[in-house]
């Protein structure tokens, strides 16, 4: 017991997040950044550590960031497939490798919506998606220009409907981050391991407010709050809403 007690000590962890909440004087309308700031200030721990459902939600969205970095590339995969299929002469091949392009356009077609997605629920610069949607729009020009300068018909119907949709998301995606401010620096912790204790502290603390009658969520609100980084819960009190 008394090592345990060193232990919290020497890791200058705060009070239950759970029995904070219960006690805590919460003004209202909530604040969602000031509760925030509190959460992070008083150095809160989640009750049971950081939970496996967190720990779990953490590796999976890391995941995702891996899988949708690796599918920002999927316009120039399209586009070098277009450049092969006006190599060759075999109608056969040409309609695989189409195929194989199309495919890749509406991957990215996806990445974009996604991406698009997620600047509206934080509304701040993200460069990975300006890097995205650059490479989508040089990758749709070069389909283009391949396409233009080619002397036959390529197959597929579906392949320059397809492309201009990847090219114009892909434009609106970078005016929309170019638009918009950064996220600020130093507003929350830096490791995932301290993002996933913060975010399980969160947890807990909106779900005793809930059960105090302090704030009334539906479901796809919580999910909203959920899927925010540490530290930018301040934008729910700019937009006025979760």
């Amino acid at each position: 017991m008394n090592d345990g007690r060193l232990e919290m000590l020497s890791s200058n962890e705060g009070p239950s997040a759970r029995e904070w909440a219960k006690t805590a004087n919460i003004e209202t309308p909530m604040k969602w950044g000031d509760l925030e700031r509190e959460i992070i200030s008083l150095r809160l721990v989640p009750e049971e550590g950081v939970g496996k459902r967190n720990l779990l939600l953490g590796m999976i969205m890391t995941l995702t960031s891996l899988v949708l970095s690796i599918f920002f590339v999927s316009p120039a995969i399209g586009a070098f497939f277009v450049a092969w299929a006006t190599m060759i002469e075999s109608r056969g091949t040409q309609e695989s490798l189409v195929t194989l392009a199309i495919f890749m356009f509406v991957v990215s077609i996806v990445v974009t919506v996604t991406s698009i997605r997620t600047w509206w629920n934080t509304r701040s610069r993200s460069m990975v998606s300006i890097v995205g949607g650059v490479v989508a729009i040089v990758s749709v020009s070069a389909t283009f220009a391949v396409g233009l300068s080619y002397d036959g018909e390529l197959p597929g119907s579906w392949l320059e409907v397809l492309a201009l949709a990847a090219g114009v998301l892909a434009i609106a995606a970078v005016a929309l981050n170019l638009v918009s401010k950064p996220s600020k620096t130093g507003e929350g912790p830096k490791s995932g391991r301290e993002q996933r204790r913060y975010d399980a502290a969160r947890e807990e603390v909106v779900d005793v407010l809930v059960e105090r009658g302090l704030v009334v969520l539906t479901p796809d609100q919580r999910r909203r709050m959920q899927r925010m980084r540490v530290g930018t819960w301040h934008k729910f009190d700019a937009q006025g809403r979760v």
